[in-house]
């Protein structure tokens, strides 16, 4: 366990209010109070609740995100506590708040409250920058200065005598445009904080300010760990992909290095993968395959689709595929129905699809779609389509094999 204060980094326990820097060299001079925001919604039937007594106990939330132990003696009689998810309107706030109930209640024994987060959370940021804050009676979020980070366990917990609103928060993060990008392609890049996040603790409790462009004095460099350029420019950057994908490293580190005025410098970074968005290859009665670049896969509902597209060139070919599920194989659907297993294919002005007419009757073709792996967000989706028979020309005949392979980027 590591004790750690709420608004700074690392290995910083303590500060002392720094002088406001001028306007010319801080196009963002830090204000002296926080931001007022309005309270939180609450979602729908995300209420935890427990009687708790004099005997103390803990209650978590039902996402499991936030847990409260109150210790023995902390209550002086039986007292209802309750965790409502709300939406989180603390500035520099992470996923959702809590609402934490009765407010009007009061602890004789300090309650430890605990989030928990998560590598995504901490994705442009370092968990030495998370902290805790509630809202207070103004509308204000408060960050509590003393706070104790678990990074085994991936928490971070911080003591309090009432309750009120709570969210988990960074003090500063590195923010990029893309993450995921085509050869060539121009990322921005900035680091964000808090307005307020060198200002000094009041009562062990910081107001937190709107979330900008973090001072440009605390940014003391940047770096590049990979192919393309980098252009710093304060507390900015600009990155340009090569022109062609990398083979390695790929994805490439960008990094920026902070200064808070106290020994020690703390490194944020983001990695920017370069990759097109995949390709989708196609045969007919096993002829040659024609290989086509593909448009990133997209997900609406149970649904998932993969396109590629000839861009216009002169046999207009075009190939879709949509399946349902994941790993593993799907049939094609009667004509009948809407949403489902599907594919086609055009090229020269003519249609191969996944049913065909026998008797008088619109059938689905033989085959499928089966998925061999759905990869992970910003990776590939691979799999097959065998369409046997295809339905073939305005009269759908079963004239012909449709066969196609794909390798798709997972943006979700």
């Amino acid at each position: 366990m590591k004790s750690i204060s709420a608004y700074l980094v690392a290995a910083l326990l303590t500060f002392t209010a720094c002088s406001k820097p001028d306007s010319e060299s801080d196009p963002n001079p830090i204000p002296g109070t926080g931001k007022v925001t309005e309270a939180g919604a609450p979602d729908e039937d995300t209420k935890a609740e427990k009687v708790i007594g004099t005997a103390g106990g803990t209650l978590t939330s039902n996402d499991g995100e936030i847990t409260i132990d109150i210790p023995a003696g902390a209550l002086a009689a039986n007292q209802t506590v309750s965790i409502q998810r709300i939406t989180n309107k603390n500035p520099m706030g992470l996923r959702k708040a809590y609402r934490l109930l009765p407010h009007g209640v009061q602890f004789t024994k300090p309650v430890n409250i605990t989030f928990d987060y998560s590598d995504e959370d901490i994705t442009g940021t370092i968990p030495e920058a998370l902290g805790i804050a509630y809202q207070d009676d103004k509308g204000i979020w408060q960050a509590i200065g003393s706070t104790t980070l678990d990074k085994d366990e991936q928490t971070i917990s911080v003591k309090t005598t009432h309750f009120s609103d709570w969210s988990f928060f960074e003090s500063f993060v590195m923010k990029a445009s893309a993450t995921f990008v085509d050869p060539g392609t121009t990322v921005q890049l900035e680091i964000e904080s808090d307005a307020n996040i060198m200002g000094p603790l009041q009562n062990d409790e910081r107001p937190i300010g709107e979330r900008h462009s973090m001072s440009a004095e605390f940014v003391k460099g940047w770096k590049l760990a990979g192919a393309g350029t980098l252009t710093p420019n304060k507390e900015k950057a600009t990155y340009k992909a090569p022109a062609t994908v990398p083979t390695a490293p790929n994805p490439v580190a960008v990094s920026a290095e902070i200064k808070l005025n106290k020994p020690g410098l703390f490194l944020v970074l983001t990695h920017i993968t370069i990759a097109d968005d995949g390709e989708i290859s196609v045969r007919v009665n096993g002829g040659a395959w024609i290989t086509q670049k593909a448009t990133a896969a997209t997900k609406f509902g149970d649904n998932y689709y993969g396109v590629a597209d000839g861009d216009g060139d002169e046999t207009g070919r075009y190939i879709f595929i949509r399946w349902t599920g994941g790993v593993g194989t799907t049939p094609f659907k009667s004509p009948k129905v809407n949403y489902g297993t599907h594919s086609h294919y055009q090229v020269n002005g003519n249609t191969y699809i996944c049913s065909y007419v026998q008797g008088e009757e619109l059938v689905a073709s033989g085959g499928g779609v089966t998925i061999t792996s759905m990869g992970e967000k910003g990776g590939f989706i691979e799999g097959t389509a065998d369409i046997n028979p295809a339905g073939y020309g305005p009269k759908m005949e079963p004239v012909a094999r449709v066969e196609a392979k794909f390798k798709v980027r997972r943006y979700w």
